[in-house]
């Protein structure tokens, strides 16, 4: 589940951490062709927010997509984080299909349940399926179960310190109804601003999918449920923060992730300029509704400088770690292209080195 958003790396990987993921951003822009969408495919409603952030000087500009605008059918954007029909929207997927076309084996419905250890080195992994235990044994282990699933495995595996923190890059949607076509009738994420991400947070149009959007609604503001009958008609903006790395994972307990008086203070700083754009883009005043706080992106649980190294080598030799569990704090904005720069650095590291 995801946008199709392509905003770059922060430089603070560069100058805070000694990671320079220059090279592989522009292999992977190059690559799989990373562009702004055209006019067409963008949508009105995205460019009427365009034009409407551009006039109260929020700096909105178009943002990079992983979407083939020449594949996208637009007017499906009220799904169109849940998935793509007609394949325009790139996936990561495709990489495992190049793997198992280089004679890779993917083995599915496999919950990993801890890494092995030999000798202080990692081995390889244990695992649970329909079939019973399963054991693989490898020279070089790479965990990437995600923010939220890799400390659960770390921590059974030994490294009790994963897990000890984490970021979300809470969120909130707002949206309003207009006389104009809606958000729903383009693909999210199409248009936005970096220009407060030394305030922490981004801004950018999206609305929830038609089938969400009522359950959101009631949970937050029952009253404002006669505004689905309009839901063509809605403008949605988001705000995203950077959060404070704060809260526990663990596999002895739940997951605890507060907000932080500054993360709320950047919250309300977003919605206020999200509302002054929807209603200079025509809508309603009385109409506009601010969402329910969420969380976008589980990440910092196993982060560098703490639980990985520079090349996201953990204290067990041989073993890795992939994923957005490494990133060492909040982001603000959408992980995948950073992830994969990532990816792509590690791959490179073990090539020269294994």
């Amino acid at each position: 589940m995801y946008c199709g958003a392509a905003t770059e790396p922060p430089d603070w990987f560069k100058t805070d951490y000694g990671i320079k993921l220059g090279d592989y951003l522009q292999e992977t822009i190059e690559q799989l062709n990373l562009v702004p969408l055209p006019d067409e495919v963008a949508g009105t409603a995205s460019l009427r927010l365009l034009a409407a952030g551009d006039e109260l000087g929020h700096g909105f500009q178009k943002f990079r997509k992983f979407i083939d605008p020449l594949k996208c059918r637009s007017r499906c954007g009220g799904t169109c984080m849940l998935g793509c029909q007609y394949q325009a929207k790139w996936s990561a997927r495709n990489y495992l299909t190049d793997m198992i076309e280089a004679g890779g084996e993917l083995i599915t419905r496999a919950e990993v349940d801890r890494v092995t250890v030999q000798d202080g080195v990692a081995t390889g992994v244990t695992a649970k399926t329909a079939r019973g235990d399963l054991e693989v044994k490898a020279e070089t282990v790479i965990i990437s179960a995600g923010g939220l699933g890799t400390p659960f495995i770390l921590q059974k595996s030994g490294i009790v310190e994963a897990g000890q923190g984490m970021c979300i890059d809470p969120l909130v949607f707002i949206t309003g109804v207009s006389k104009h076509p809606g958000t729903c009738l383009g693909p999210p994420m199409s248009v936005g601003t970096y220009q407060y991400m030394d305030e922490g947070f981004i801004l950018s149009d999206i609305i929830d999918p038609w089938g969400l959007w009522p359950i959101m609604v009631i949970q937050e503001n029952p009253a404002m449920l006669l505004n689905f009958l309009s839901y063509r008609r809605q403008l949605g903006l988001m705000v995203k923060v950077t959060d404070e790395r704060k809260g526990s994972i663990s596999v002895k307990g739940p997951i605890s992730k507060p907000l932080t008086d500054q993360d709320r203070a950047r919250l309300d700083r977003g919605v206020k300029i999200c509302k002054e754009i929807l209603i200079k883009a025509g809508c309603r005043p009385n109409s506009i509704m601010v969402g329910k706080v969420r969380g976008a992106h589980p990440m910092s649980t196993a982060p560098i400088g703490l639980v990985v190294d520079q090349n996201l080598q953990t204290r067990i030799p041989n073993l890795y770690v992939s994923d957005a569990s490494v990133i060492p704090r909040s982001l603000g904005r959408p992980v995948v292209l950073t992830l994969i720069c990532l990816a792509k650095r590690l791959t490179s590291h073990l090539l020269r080195n294994h």
